[in-house]
């Protein structure tokens, strides 16, 4: 779990795979991350887990969750929100564990007592 913004920061652009151009110098290291931010990177693994995720009725219930965080009822902004920093370190060992079961062709056995989705879906 991370401890800081500078490692949240961190933990959300790995799991973006963004790349870190770092091209200006003089000025402190928050304003040249937030300068950095890959939009595009972040857009595209939200759009990707999104397609994915949107038809599953385990995270339809958390988007639905994290949505009305912002009284929303729009659940890619639900996606969004699990984004931020209270609830990120959650969201990704949730969707590690969900896309594992994809890839693995298993997807019956991501149910409501993953030990992720619980932790995530009790965060919300």
């Amino acid at each position: 779990m991370y401890t800081s913004n500078k490692e949240y920061r961190k933990a959300v652009r790995d799991f973006c795979k963004m790349d870190n151009q770092e091209i200006i110098e003089d000025i402190d290291d928050e304003t040249r991350d937030e300068m950095d931010f890959d939009i595009l990177a972040s857009k595209n693994t939200q759009d990707f887990i999104y397609e994915k995720t949107k038809d599953h009725p385990l995270w339809q219930h958390v988007y639905d969750k994290a949505a009305a965080k912002f009284f929303s009822t729009d659940r890619e902004i639900g996606l969004a929100v699990l984004f931020c920093y209270d609830f990120f370190w959650y969201f990704e060992k949730c969707w590690v564990s969900y896309f594992k079961c994809l890839e693995e062709n298993n997807i019956e056995n991501y149910d409501e007592n993953n030990e992720f989705y619980k932790s995530l879906n009790s965060t919300l």
